[in-house]
């Protein structure tokens, strides 16, 4: 696929992903890290993200994490010391993140477990790419994606 083709298929979004090194354009961005549940799994949210995630959205750990905004790429977890923008393969998907930091948040003041089912409906919300009734912080989950430019963050 030329890189045209790439950019149709975005239709002229910019994505950008956070990343520890200083990666050369072109690298090709892939889930590669096993240790993804031990990194994130500590996170009360992820356990109730997965618990109710529909069989048809990409599981976190076989995602490659993009964000809209390059100011969102701390918030998101990701690195900040190369900001690659990059260009996203295959089918995306757009979630909002504070879902995510509502379930936490659920789970860690109160008597209530990730099968519960006010959980249940946040989780949904996330997957289903519902906006935040406050803001919304959107992250985007792709199968790949290839790294176009990168500078220092």
């Amino acid at each position: 696929m030329r890189a045209s083709e790439i950019l149709n298929e975005t239709q002229g979004k910019k994505y950008y992903h956070g990343s520890y090194e200083n990666l050369p354009v072109g690298t090709r961005l892939t889930p590669g890290n096993d240790d993804y549940e031990d990194n994130w799994g500590e996170n009360l949210w992820y356990d109730a993200l997965e618990y109710w995630r529909p069989n048809e959205y990409l599981a976190h750990r076989a995602a490659v994490f993009m964000v809209d905004n390059e100011d969102d790429v701390d918030m998101a977890g990701g690195a900040t010391d190369y900001l690659l923008t990059v260009i996203p393969r295959g089918k995306i998907q757009r979630h909002d993140m504070n879902w995510g930091s509502e379930i936490g948040g659920m789970l860690e003041d109160d008597d209530v477990d990730y099968a519960d089912p006010v959980i249940e409906n946040l989780a949904l919300n996330y997957w289903n790419g519902v906006p935040h009734t406050n803001e919304s912080v959107w992250e985007y989950l792709a199968p790949e994606a290839i790294v176009v430019a990168v500078e220092p963050y």
